[in-house]
């Protein structure tokens, strides 16, 4: 039997009572899981903000922070850009000849990154240090720096000896470990040539002084480029992911100094650099003094301020500006080591780069009489005609005596002009007295000696400070005093020469310029400087008594060193001691030390150009340092040459005619007779060698211009056209020993300089062709003269 199990009775009421109580089970559980899921969300949150945090930051600085640092690396792993240099502008004269002009050279570098094993390193070490005549070590160092993509071995490399580089890069396969890039150098036609003026330019193409560095912006043109993409191994990829980006090439300069005007000034200053023995004052050679003395001359147009010419003596190659030019100062260097040498090479290069025209600055001397001169004129204080001036040869200003360049009993008494003829200080302190110190101290602003002259060359000194305040100059009548003949003050060569030109143009004081034009690579020409006028300082009217008055100075004056037959030039010496040089120990050593100088202008009548000649610590003998004897005569020599060039017509006087020299005629193969008159007929002596009746030679030659003194030889015998004769010394001689001597010899003379004057203490200074020097028999030699008379210094 089954027996079934009974089934419960449920009632409704606990259907109910029961459904409530799994509900309410259930819930239990649904709060608890929303409980968990909402601790998970929220911790998830937090865990989810706490991470983003630093990811954030990593993010913000990786896509902001260093976007252009993390791009531009990006860019440098995956491309390779080489520069273009451009050529640099080239340099004309004023005549648009080519002074310094750029050229295409090569550049050699590696890639040590690229250089994988020794063996590489040293087959690449080894043969760029076998043609390129450098040293293998330094270059295998250079392969050592593996984490450098570029390393420069030799720059700016003719393109011959770059091909025999790029022929072993082929041979050996090393195209990813040695470059050769186009580049530029810098050429200077002639190396000395203006070298303090044009400057030169560093490896990097940057001017480094004078006009290259002034005009830096203009000649450097702006660098194009090229861009490579490459692949993981550093390889260029093909052409058409390269980029190009042109080089526009630098300006060309017009300047206004003219080469021939140019040439002519180096040649004379060179010769006098030498003959002056300049920077050799104690008669024994010291290269430290010789750095400190120079040789310098600037030529001007009067009327527009342009430079025509401007050296400094020593000076240097400009294609080899870092070698020491000098070289009495090189074989001293050569003696010292380490730093030593160091310090006194880096000296030595600064001293010969110096434009010390416009850079060092000195005590005019009576140059500055000019100035004293055309105050007192402008002023009106001075009578041309009747004042006098009573030099006894020193005057004394409250404590202290002044002298005269003539020691007592002095000049006597003197007119206006007879003090600038003369030179005499007594006679210019009292000139100076009556144009009073207020006004003579704002003259001497109005000519600019208190302000720079703002010439378009960089290192221009400036002399604020070098001059006494207004204050302490009106209340000390001894500082009055030595102003006025350019004492215990100092200028710039170029604040004294742009002062005279305005004494001489009218009264226009002219800003100086070398740079007149720039060209671009269009030809389009742009307008630089041009005249520029600072300021009217004097009248035209005082302008026109000064010019008589220098002209007189240079014919009758200390300036007849200067003279130039049938030019009418005017100027003014001046010889000033050094009153500032002490040794280590503070003693005065500058006894002794001079600088000697002259400017003029010239013609006088109309001044087209003004020359400023200075010898800065001439050696010699001390009776010799003048102005007058040292500076003037190379000034002469100067204007001699520029004068015809710029074609300038000369006008003799009467005496200078009658010294003239004359074209011998021709008279070869005529009768003694008729060869005679011929001579006679053009106002020349001749002597007839042999007693035949046909002239067969002459010597000199016909058409070869003497001096009407001269005598020329016709022979009537036959003689040897190659004879040899050897050229006597005949410097310190005067003019008519010179003339025997010479004629004795087989020579002709050719008289330059004051041979003309009347003074009995004119000597012959200078010969053409040096003493013992083979010549063929008739050469003339050309000798200049000076006179020995004349004295211009202040103090001695």
């Amino acid at each position: 039997m089954v027996l079934k199990r009974r089934k419960k009775r449920v009632e409704p009421q606990d259907d109910v009572q029961n459904s409530i109580e799994s509900i309410r089970e259930k819930g239990k559980g649904y709060r608890s899981n929303r409980l968990v899921f909402r601790r998970v969300v929220i911790l998830m949150v937090i865990f989810g903000v706490l991470i983003y945090i630093p990811l954030g930051v990593k993010l913000y600085r990786l896509q902001i922070v260093q976007h252009d640092y993390l791009e531009q690396k990006a860019i440098d792993q995956q491309t390779e850009e080489a520069k273009v240099t451009p050529n640099r502008g080239t340099i004309f004269d004023r005549n648009l000849s080519v002074i310094a002009s750029s050229g295409s050279v090569d550049t050699v570098g590696i890639d040590p990154s690229n250089i994988k094993d020794e063996a590489t390193a040293k087959l690449v070490s080894e043969g760029l240090a076998g043609i390129l005549d450098m040293n293998y070590e330094w270059i295998y160092e250079q392969t050592q720096k593996k984490n450098t993509r570029f390393v420069y071995i030799k720059r700016k490399i003719e393109k011959t000896l770059a091909n025999k580089v790029r022929d072993y890069v082929i041979e050996n396969k090393l195209h990813l470990m040695i470059s050769i890039a186009p580049d530029s150098k810098r050429y200077y036609s002639d190396g000395r040539f203006a070298s303090q003026v044009l400057g030169f330019v560093n490896i990097d193409n940057t001017g480094s002084e004078g006009i290259e560095a002034k005009y830096d912006s203009l000649l450097k043109g702006t660098p194009g480029h090229t861009i490579a993409v490459t692949d993981r191994a550093g390889r260029i990829m093909p052409f058409q992911y390269e980029m190009f980006y042109d080089a526009t090439d630098g300006q060309d300069l017009v300047l206004t100094i003219d080469e021939s005007i140019q040439y002519f000034v180096e040649k004379h200053m060179e010769t006098a650099y030498i003959e002056s023995d300049v920077g050799n004052p104690g008669g024994v050679s010291n290269s430290k003094e010789r750095q400190a003395g120079y040789a310098g001359a600037i030529v001007m147009d009067v009327k527009t301020g342009a430079i025509l010419a401007m050296t400094t003596k020593g000076d240097y190659d400009l294609n080899n500006p870092r070698v020491v030019a000098d070289p009495e100062i090189a074989a001293d260097l050569g003696l010292l080591e380490g730093e030593e040498y160091n310090s006194a090479f880096i000296k030595a290069l600064q001293a010969q780069w110096r434009n010390k025209v416009i850079s060092d600055t000195y005590e005019p001397g009576s140059t500055f009489k000019i100035m004293t001169a055309a105050m007192a004129l402008e002023e009106n204080v001075v009578d041309v005609e009747h004042d006098r001036y009573n030099c006894t040869g020193s005057v004394q200003v409250g404590k202290w005596p002044i002298s005269c360049h003539k020691k007592a009993p002095g000049h006597g008494v003197l007119t206006f002009e007879g003090a600038i003829l003369n030179s005499c200080n007594p006679s210019f302190i009292a000139i100076a007295k009556k144009v009073g110190p207020e006004k003579f101290y704002q003259y001497m602003q109005d000519f600019g000696f208190m302000e720079k002259t703002n010439i378009d060359l960089a290192g221009e000194a400036s002399n604020k400070g070098l001059y006494a305040s207004y204050k302490t100059f009106s209340e000390d009548p001894a500082a009055q005093a030595v102003y006025s003949f350019g004492q215990t003050f100092k200028v710039t060569p170029i604040q004294l020469l742009t002062a005279v030109c305005s004494v001489a143009n009218g009264g226009y004081l002219m800003k100086p310029y070398v740079v007149s034009e720039a060209i671009d690579q269009n030809g389009v020409r742009t307008t630089l400087n041009a005249p520029t006028v600072r300021r009217q300082v004097v009248s035209t009217e005082t302008s026109e008594q000064m010019r008589v008055f220098l002209e007189h100075a240079v014919t009758d004056g200390s300036g007849k060193n200067a003279y130039v037959k049938g030019y009418r030039i005017a100027g003014k010496t001046g010889t000033s001691q050094k009153r500032d040089v002490y040794n280590e120990d503070g003693i005065y050593v500058g006894e002794g030390l001079y600088v000697c100088s002259f400017v003029g202008f010239a013609p006088a009548d109309d001044p087209q150009v003004a020359i400023l000649v200075m010898l800065d610590e001439p050696g010699g003998p001390v009776n010799t340092r003048f102005g007058s004897t040292m500076a003037a005569p190379v000034a002469g020599r100067i204007f001699a040459d520029i004068l015809p060039y710029l074609g300038i017509t000369p006008h003799y006087t009467e005496e200078e005619m009658q010294s003239m020299d004359i074209a011998t005629p021709s008279v070869a193969n005529k009768s003694v007779k008729e060869a005679k008159s011929a001579f006679e007929k053009v106002g020349m002596k001749c002597k007839v060698i042999g007693d035949g009746n046909i002239v067969l030679s002459q010597v000199p030659a016909a058409g070869v211009m003497l001096p009407a003194s001269a005598e020329a030889l016709l022979f009537t015998v036959e003689r040897n056209a190659e004879e040899m004769v050897t050229v006597p010394n005949v410097v310190g001689k005067s003019p008519e020993e010179v003339n025997r001597i010479l004629t004795n010899a087989g020579l002709f003379l050719k008289a330059v300089g004051a041979s003309i004057s009347s003074s009995s203490q004119v000597s012959s200074s200078h010969q053409d062709i040096e003493a013992n020097t083979s010549v063929a028999y008739g050469t003339i030699v050309k000798v200049e003269f000076r006179d020995t008379s004349l004295r211009d210094a202040e103090g001695r």
